[in-house]
């Protein structure tokens, strides 16, 4: 008679040891696994064409976006080009000149294109100076170059009242003019107007006083005064980077498209007191509550338009 309960535990045992061995191999197998079936088509290998996407305001959030999504394409063997497809309005000048001086760095190393989807103003229109190319639609809107100052008069008076009353280390700590402000937003202004000349300037029938005069133009006239270069879409954008990649023969390469993830820090909405409308664009920040307010006592943007507040300072922002 055969004793058959030392082959049924051997069995068992093996079966175990199997299930356990099949536990482990998916444990390590399943992120690889995940990770492939999200991968994008520039993880192919071939030389690629990485589409990164704004459309949003050039604030902390998306801006953040935007630099690690140029980084990665930077760092990635495979990406040999660079689109920017752009809908922004411009926003906080400490983020945009985070976004340009990323698009800059990434213009050193590889062709880097734009294609204006809806609108490169102000900031956004900052951010992608330094693309070899700017592709636009006819509906397309460039250029509102130009800095403004957000500051509650409140504030300002504030600050001169109270500022021989403060025990300050310096002459500046601790109080906010007009004057000082205005001088700021000055500064700011020439340096952004210095950026797009020296990106710009040889395609430009503007002089710089022109430029500096912050005028917004759509496609067409963008491309006769040398904001854009020439009137397409996205694909045309693509073609053209990949054309312009060393790494790239023919039309033998793969595009990956990078969707942005962060919302826009700030809104661009309309007023509604018609009195304070008058064609402008409102920025505001949202607080938690649901209500809208500047987080600083005074803050510069590089955006569309005028920020509406109640008792802002009259400042002006046009360079002599």
């Amino acid at each position: 008679m055969v004793d058959r309960t030392d082959s049924t535990k051997t069995t068992t045992v093996l079966y175990v040891i199997v299930v356990v061995v099949a536990v482990l191999i998916g444990t390590v197998l399943a992120p690889v696994v995940w990770s492939a079936t999200q991968s994008s088509s520039g993880d192919s290998g071939d030389p690629t064409v990485s589409v990164i996407t704004l459309r949003a305001g050039t604030d902390a959030g998306p801006v953040n976006d935007i630099k690690e999504d140029l980084r990665e394409a930077r760092t990635n063997e495979s990406v040999e080009a660079v689109v920017l497809r752009i809908d922004s309005p411009g926003g906080a000048v400490a983020s945009s000149e985070e976004f340009y001086l990323a698009v800059n760095r990434t213009a050193a190393q590889m062709p880097v294109v734009a294609y204006v989807e809806g609108t490169a103003a102000s900031g956004g229109y900052f951010g992608i100076a330094p693309a070899d190319k700017i592709f636009v639609k006819p509906s397309s809107t460039l250029g509102s170059i130009g800095v403004i100052v957000s500051a509650p008069l409140s504030t300002v008076e504030q600050s001169e009242a109270q500022s021989k009353a403060y025990l300050r280390t310096g002459p500046d700590k601790a109080t906010t003019e007009k004057d000082q402000l205005r001088e700021q937003m000055e500064t700011l202004h020439n340096a952004f107007v210095d950026t797009i000349m020296k990106h710009r300037g040889a395609n430009l029938s503007l002089n710089r006083s022109g430029v500096a005069h912050g005028e917004a133009y759509i496609g067409p006239a963008a491309i006769r005064n040398g904001f854009a270069d020439e009137m397409g879409d996205l694909n045309s954008a693509i073609a053209d980077a990949a054309a312009r990649a060393d790494g790239i023969d023919g039309d033998q390469y793969d595009v990956d498209y990078n969707e942005p993830v962060s919302p826009s820090g700030g809104t661009i909405v309309l007023s509604e007191d018609p009195a304070k409308v008058d064609g402008n664009v409102v920025y505001v920040e949202s607080s938690d509550d649901g209500g809208t307010e500047f987080q600083q006592p005074y803050e510069f943007h590089a955006v569309w338009g005028v920020p509406v507040t109640e008792d802002a300072p009259e400042v002006n922002n046009e360079s002599e």
